[in-house]
């Protein structure tokens, strides 16, 4: 079904693959998970990279531009907090957007596709195919813009990682460096699906 997805028939497509990818996300589905080391090195590599990623908005009291200070939360092939990581200074209403946007990265993609929250933001905008999702899922939260990335291992999805703290494409560069050694296989993920129609990441 993938393999024939375009932007006319976008919206029948995306909203079966959807309704797939929330069964699989079922807390009572049985799926692989990260291991608590798994979960470090994620949540290490990602706070490796905000070290190092120029923030879009701090600046010292001379002016000069900071380092971003991030929220990183990794969450379960369930949906469950599996690890998070607060940076000092960090903004704290990031903590649930972080949360937030790691569920929706891992709910909305499965073991046959990849999608993340920079995704839904394109599908999302008024009069797109999945206008007013961000009324699902209320009590974990749907995030449609960037920051949150699906975790795969040898090709099964295993959690989603999500970060916020900064501006959005700061956000998604640090949750990318996190996936780093769990990205998901290229030929799965929805630019690759779409012919480039449909963002991955930036």
């Amino acid at each position: 079904m993938a393999r024939i997805l375009k932007i006319a028939g976008l919206s029948a497509v995306v909203a079966v693959a959807v309704v797939g990818c929330l069964i699989a996300a079922s807390p009572s589905t049985p799926a692989s998970s990260l291991t608590a080391d798994e979960v470090t090195k994620i949540l290490e590599q990602a706070e490796a990279s905000a070290k190092k990623v120029t923030s879009g908005l701090r600046v010292d009291a001379n002016g000069k531009m900071q380092p971003t200070k991030m929220h990183i939360v990794v969450v379960d092939r369930g949906g469950r907090l599996a690890g998070q990581r607060s940076m000092a200074d960090a903004w704290l209403g990031s903590v649930y957007i972080a949360r937030a946007k790691a569920f929706t990265a891992l709910a909305f993609s499965s073991n046959e596709n990849a999608l993340t929250s920079r995704t839904l933001g394109a599908l999302t905008q008024p009069g797109g195919p999945l206008w007013n999702i961000g009324n699902s899922n209320r009590q974990d939260g749907i995030i449609e813009f960037p920051g949150g990335v699906p975790l795969y291992r040898g090709g099964e999805l295993v959690g989603g990682i999500g970060v916020s703290g900064d501006g959005v494409d700061q956000d998604e560069e640090v949750a990318v460096a996190g996936a780093k050694g769990f990205e998901a296989p290229k030929a799965i993920r929805v630019d690759t699906v779409s012919g480039g129609k449909v963002p991955y990441t930036k």
